[in-house]
């Protein structure tokens, strides 16, 4: 039978940072060799990314609570006035 060998939870802390830290070394390498115009159009993708997709992902949750909510009430008046009509 063989054993597995479980790894402790700070070794996993560290290749987790330093793979964070390794991925940011290369972002900012790139960002170094980067032309203007390529950095402008990275800039203004990070800024859609940071600001304008959250507030649609919460505008859409938002609708949609809102829809499920008011289609509740909806559901439940017409179901009540089934019943009520069917008991006559």
């Amino acid at each position: 039978m063989t054993r597995t060998h479980h790894r402790s939870f700070g070794a996993t802390l560290e290749d987790l940072a330093r793979d964070i830290v390794d991925a940011c070394r290369r972002t900012v390498r790139a960002i170094a060799v980067m032309p203007w115009p390529a950095m402008l159009v990275c800039c203004i993708a990070l800024a859609f990314v940071i600001s304008i997709l959250p507030l649609a992902l919460f505008l859409f949750v938002l609708f949609m609570g809102i829809k499920v909510i008011i289609g509740a009430f909806v559901v439940d008046q017409r179901r009540t006035s089934r019943d009520h009509y069917g008991e006559k």
